[in-house]
């Protein structure tokens, strides 16, 4: 089981979701009314999808792991979006999907596992004339939770320092979109923030930890156990209310062409 197919199941339940300000945001700035179709491009188990799918005609959900998709299309059934359409595929498909013309692409953090120039300029196929492109990452607010170091520790004492890296996105970083979009056709860009509070549970943190590329089971293999009552066991040190605040800035990034 790959990286991410051991990660499906955590990702589903685990990771939180986005604030309702950023989808009025989007539905704002792209005239969101029912009747346009949407692309979520490495949509994961749909966060963006099932929360826009009340807005769209029709969300093309697309993920290159299955079993990302199976779990997306779990929680589409208990929320009854009927409109979201599942298609496994990558980036480098937009040209054979068969996708309709699409008011609004939104990608997360799949976008830094991309060839941010490629796709960029792939997608400048197949959005509409007035339609355009929504980038969606979260961060600490002010400072990072003091509780992550807690969580980091573990983590390194496990695989070793630098294990975010060596697991997770090894190229296009963040901090470059900026330079690709200027150089794209969706070179008219700006950047919205929306503050998200939020409280977890030793449950929550140990599950999220395993929803990502870099603390998946499957990097974890026969660690996995260890690392898990470690983990449990310096978080209830840390905090003995077992409550643990953070405070993320949401951001935004929306380009059209000028």
């Amino acid at each position: 089981m790959g990286t991410f197919a051991s990660a499906a199941p955590y990702y589903a339940l685990h990771r939180p979701g986005y604030p309702d300000a950023l989808y009025d945001h989007l539905r704002e700035q792209f005239g969101l009314d029912g009747g346009q179709h949407v692309l979520d491009l490495g949509c994961g188990t749909g966060t963006i999808a099932l929360a826009l799918a009340p807005h769209a005609a029709v969300v093309h959900a697309v993920d290159p792991e299955p079993a990302m998709l199976a779990e997306g299309i779990r929680l589409a059934h208990e929320r009854e979006a009927a409109n979201v359409a599942w298609q496994a595929g990558d980036s480098t498909m937009l040209d054979r999907m068969g996708l309709p013309s699409i008011a609004l692409c939104t990608m997360g953090k799949a976008i830094h596992w991309m060839n941010q120039r490629q796709v960029l300029a792939d997608l400048d196929q197949v959005i509409a004339p007035a339609g355009g492109l929504a980038f969606i990452s979260g961060a600490a607010v002010y400072e990072r939770p003091t509780w992550l170091e807690v969580v980091e520790g573990i983590g390194t004492a496990h695989l070793g320092r630098g294990y975010r890296q060596t697991y997770g996105p090894a190229a296009h970083p963040a901090d470059a979109l900026d330079q690709y979009l200027a150089a794209s056709a969706f070179s008219m860009f700006s950047t919205a923030t929306f503050e998200q509070p939020l409280d977890f549970t030793v449950d929550d943190l140990v599950g999220m930890q395993f929803s990502f590329s870099y603390t998946s089971p499957a990097v974890l293999g026969d660690r996995k156990d260890a690392y898990e009552k470690d983990l449990r066991a310096a978080l209830a040190d840390f905090a003995p209310s077992g409550v643990f605040r953070e405070v993320r800035q949401i951001e935004c990034t929306t380009a059209v062409r000028p």
